[in-house]
């Protein structure tokens, strides 16, 4: 209800109280004189309707004066339906505010969807290149390998071939006997080489390491490395230390004897090439020490590999690699390789 309808209501029932008032005062007196029992004399008979007469118009300047307030109040409460009909009540405002924080809430759960759709589009797409950037360290790991073993078995059997043959080419005439014998060391020494490339095609270990032990491995290894030389080996390999390599170590732990002998027989000229394996307390040391012209340790040869190898292999399987070498002493090479229990073959 507005101010104005408000404030003719009030005025309209201060007129009726009034009204109602004035009309009750005569009746009142008269009932209380008749109470008492007193005869009016014609004075206040005549006064009696003066007043009521008095009274009369001024109940009738009411009823007026009531009547004006009453009509603006019916119009008022005539026109109010209408204004109700365009005022919202307060539940259609209370639904409508309902109705909008629902269509932010569908609002919020599609973007909340397409936020986690684009996120795992991003997680797949960092995972497909994670995946391939490990795939091509994989590759690119695979392939140095593959060049290190190249180089330090099949190249050095191949090159111990070739010092054999060349050999031979003295001996025909001289001694045939022992040519045919080193012709014949030459052909079972490149079937071996034959056999390691199948091996590792195929992924395999290198094959004298399968068919036999660590140590008649390395010795058929230094056998074929001396390639007709004078050179003297002294091997000395405790089996119970060869057995606690994995077979991981046991095949570098070889690859590194065989560069280091090839080394020392082609580059130093040894006559003579210690060979030692023992056990220590928690791991297995390799010893290659040779009476050759040495080298100078901390720099490599032009376009040689063996250092490099060697040290990539101690690296691969958690050894330490020392390399000491000068003219007087010869050169010596230790490998010292961790026991790691749960692989120890």
């Amino acid at each position: 209800m507005n101010p104005l309808t408000r404030f003719v209501a009030t005025a309209l029932f201060v007129v009726l109280v009034a009204l109602a008032a004035m009309l009750a005062v005569p009746v009142w007196r008269e009932a209380r004189n008749e109470a008492a029992g007193h005869s009016l004399t014609a004075e206040a008979t005549a006064r009696s309707v003066g007043a009521l007469v008095l009274s009369q118009r001024l109940a009738l300047g009411l009823a007026v004066v009531g009547l004006a307030f009453a009509l603006p109040l019916m119009l008022n409460l005539a026109a109010w339906p209408s204004r109700t009909a365009e005022t919202p009540t307060p539940f259609r405002r209370a639904g409508s505010e309902l109705s909008t924080l629902a269509r932010l809430a569908e609002s919020s759960v599609a973007q909340g969807a397409e936020l986690t759709r684009e996120r795992d589009v991003r997680r797949l797409a960092e995972e497909d290149a994670s995946l391939k950037q490990q795939m091509l360290t994989q590759s690119l790991d695979e392939k140095i390998r593959l060049g290190r073993d190249l180089h330090d078995g099949i190249i050095q059997s191949l090159y111990a071939a070739g010092l054999t043959l060349e050999s031979v080419r003295a001996l025909v005439k001289s001694n045939p006997d022992e040519a045919e014998q080193r012709l014949e060391q030459t052909r079972a020494s490149l079937n071996n080489a034959i056999r390691d490339v199948r091996a590792y095609i195929g992924g395999l270990a290198p094959e004298s390491l399968r068919r036999a032990g660590f140590a008649r491995a390395l010795s058929g290894l230094l056998g074929e490395l001396r390639a007709g030389r004078e050179a003297q080996f002294d091997m000395q390999i405790d089996d119970e230390a060869a057995a606690q390599l994995s077979s991981t170590q046991s095949v570098e732990a070889l690859q590194i004897a065989r560069e280091a002998v090839s080394n020392a027989l082609r580059h130093g000229g040894a006559s003579m090439i210690t060979v030692r394996m023992h056990q220590g307390d928690h791991e297995v040391c390799l010893l290659i020490q040779d009476n050759g012209s040495g080298f100078d340790a901390s720099r490599s040869r032009d376009g040689g590999h063996g250092m490099a190898n060697m040290k990539a292999r101690s690296a691969r399987m958690g050894a330490t690699l020392r390399v000491t070498s000068d003219a007087e002493t010869g050169t010596r090479v230790l490998a010292t390789l961790p026991i790691v229990r749960s692989t120890a073959t």
